[in-house]
């Protein structure tokens, strides 16, 4: 037989017997293909060796009992310090708003409110004094005098408080205007000259249409401040969220008592039903202490602050028909335009031209109500009521053929007496409602006095406690 014989099937067609077979190629990572869907590994897709060794030391902890209740204990620890963070929290940004309505925006618009009478008021009486002839009566004059100083004063008290710098700077600008025209009409109404009177509602037209309408931009300022001043201090959610904390950790403490009772069958562990009691006495505290203040914000706010705005808004607008009447007398019944602002103005109070009431307006929104102030704001309808009196016969006496004297002499004595005596009376009211509003903001503030420190106090006790409490049954385990 030949050696050719001897070869194996298959083999390679050479006389060489011991030339090798070739070796399968070798499979690389390349060349497998990839079962369909399985994901594509990549190097970072491991966990590193950091993660794997904590992964590891947390399974070794947790499989024995004592593991298991540190883990307890820790998240214990988390949800207490979670409730006493979020308690802080809320109750430190509810204080912050209060001290911001009573330190800041609060006294701002009640300045406001107070510069904005000071200057009717100032401008009424200075029309009225010019009815009086050539001379003004002295205590007009002084009262008119007064009224500017303490409105200069009151402007530089709200520029240091910082308002609103537009407003402030039309105030600055325009009221040394207003007070030199009014020197003007003052000189010529002492020698009779009738330009005094063109000059009087020149200052007249500058303060209703310029200066007071700058006053009103402060005033609303500081009301929207005080609107969100109320808000930031009764948020809805502060509440739930203290509630909804309060409660777990509450849950973490029980679940916590009633697995240490099927395993170790003791009915009660003193440290841990301490922690719970000091847990639910905290948040207990907190949501006691929200709502009170919430209660007599909202008593400051329905019953002290809106109806102080509303008094101040009738003293204003009863200030303004007061002062048309008087420069429509000045301008010896020959305005038209001052009879009708007039009589919107009165409408805007509740009063129709033959000085009936409405049963609306800004006077019936002021004395609605209740309160301790609401003896003052009931006597504006009967004071208002009783200058309207004189105010319709005055009208009357202008349209009658030689009735302008009896008109003027009617205006500077009862109508005067009349109006002043209602100013009185808005000004009281005013006051009261001012006191009422300040003394809401005070108390509640002091339903958060040494919150944060007695809450801080029960939880970090009913940490420790319950820290405690589990430390003792882990010391079980060790016997």
């Amino acid at each position: 037989m030949s050696a050719a014989g001897t070869l194996p099937a298959g083999g390679p067609a050479t006389g060489n017997p011991t030339a090798a077979v070739p070796a399968p190629p070798i499979a690389t990572p390349a060349s497998v293909p990839r079962r369909a869907g399985a994901p594509a590994t990549t190097p970072g897709s491991r966990p590193g060796p950091a993660a794997v060794r904590a992964l590891r030391a947390l399974r070794a902890v947790t499989q024995s009992p004592p593991g298991r209740l540190r883990l307890l204990a820790a998240v214990l620890t988390a949800a207490l310090v979670a409730l006493l963070v979020v308690s802080l929290l809320t109750t430190l940004a509810r204080q912050r708003a209060l001290a911001t309505l009573d330190g800041d925006s609060g006294p701002s618009f009640v300045a406001a409110q107070q510069l904005h009478a000071e200057l009717s008021g100032a401008d009424a009486t200075i029309a009225r004094a010019f009815l009086a002839g050539g001379v003004e009566p002295p205590a007009q004059v002084t009262a008119y005098q007064e009224g500017l100083a303490a409105a200069s004063g009151r402007i530089i008290d709200l520029a240091l408080a910082g308002g609103p710098r537009e407003p402030l700077s039309v105030l600055t600008a325009q009221l040394p205007v207003y007070t030199g025209l009014v020197e003007r009409a003052r000189a010529n109404n002492r020698v009779g000259n009738v330009v005094g009177g063109a000059y009087l509602r020149q200052a007249a037209e500058l303060m209703k249409t310029t200066i007071l309408p700058a006053v009103d931009r402060l005033a609303a300022a500081d009301a929207r401040d005080i609107d969100r001043g109320y808000a930031a201090a009764t948020r809805w959610y502060q509440p739930v969220l203290i509630a909804a904390v309060g409660a777990l950790a509450a849950g973490v403490l029980l679940h916590i008592q009633l697995r240490l009772f099927r395993r170790t069958h003791r009915m009660f562990n003193p440290p841990l039903v301490a922690a719970t009691a000091l847990t639910l006495a905290a948040t207990g505290l907190v949501l006691a202490a929200f709502g009170t203040g919430r209660a007599r914000l909202i008593d400051s706010r329905d019953e002290a602050y809106r109806p102080m705005a509303v008094v101040a808004q009738a003293r204003v607008l009863a200030l303004r028909a007061w002062d048309d009447e008087s420069l429509s007398l000045i301008a010896r019944g020959n305005s038209d335009a001052l009879d009708a602002d007039a009589r919107r103005t009165v409408e805007r109070l509740g009063y129709d031209p033959a000085g009936h009431p409405t049963g609306t307006g800004v006077l019936a929104a002021a004395t609605a109500g209740e309160g301790p102030d609401e003896q003052a704001r009931d006597a504006l309808v009967p004071g208002w009521e009783a200058y309207q009196v004189t105010a319709v016969e005055v009208r009357k006496l202008v349209s009658r053929v030689g009735g302008f004297q009896n008109a003027v002499r009617l205006a500077l004595g009862d109508g005067t007496t009349t109006f002043t005596r209602f100013d009185d009376d808005a000004a009281t009211a005013f006051d009261a409602g001012q006191r009422r509003f300040t003394g809401g903001l005070s108390s509640a503030a002091g339903a958060y006095d040494h919150l944060p420190a007695v809450t801080g106090a029960l939880l970090g006790l009913a940490v420790l406690a319950g820290l405690a409490g589990v430390q003792a049954r882990i010391n079980d385990y060790r016997r």
